[in-house]
């Protein structure tokens, strides 16, 4: 029972080890007007196939105007790899919950309700895309767009500009060709 409890330990650490955060530029358009900021998005690896992407203290600055949105949360969304890349997608509502920020009173993502939300990110260990549509036209009458490109400032530096390199090794040798092959097969 011991050993058991053990493993069911070390399982849980080793999945909680598994967060990474990127940190880059964060686009935000509403109805067209935009702005960006720095932003901060952490994924976690749940299982081998399913993640968590999370966005703390998400806020709009358009217009010189800040507001304070909440915390979006994605939880459980299934994940495809190919060419090194890991690739999530969902289309869901979810409601934002309050963010952690001390110095914000009011945060506008719970009264909103269910937010229907359509979302896409790409990552491998050193960078992350994610693309976040929310359509709020028949609720406050705003389309909200949200792009970021980021990255993993914990990682150790791969190779730049070497087109074949799907193992991500620094060299682009016969393992890539393999790799590439078991992709096609479906063995990967």
């Amino acid at each position: 029972m011991k050993k058991f409890i053990a493993m069911v330990v070390a399982a849980a650490c080793t999945l909680g080890a598994m967060a990474t955060e990127y940190t880059g530029k964060l686009g935000v358009t509403v109805n067209g007007e935009g702005g960006s900021q720095e932003a901060t998005i952490t994924i976690n690896q749940v299982t081998d196939s399913t993640y968590d992407l999370v966005l703390k203290n998400f806020m709009l600055n358009i217009g010189g105007r800040t507001t304070a949105v909440g915390n979006i949360e994605l939880n459980d969304i299934n994940g495809e790899t190919d060419f090194g890349y890991t690739t999530i997608k969902t289309d869901t509502a979810i409601v934002i919950t309050e963010g952690d920020l001390e110095d914000i009173p009011l945060w506008l993502g719970p009264m909103l309700g269910e937010v229907p939300l359509k979302m896409t990110a790409s990552f491998n260990d050193q960078v992350l895309s994610v693309n976040i549509a929310i359509d709020m036209m028949e609720a406050i009458g705003q389309i909200i767009n949200v792009d970021f490109i980021g990255t993993n400032p914990e990682a150790a530096p791969g190779p730049q500009g070497k087109k074949g390199d799907v193992t991500e090794d620094g060299e682009v040798d016969i393992a890539d060709v393999n790799a590439v092959i078991n992709i096609m097969l479906g063995k990967e």
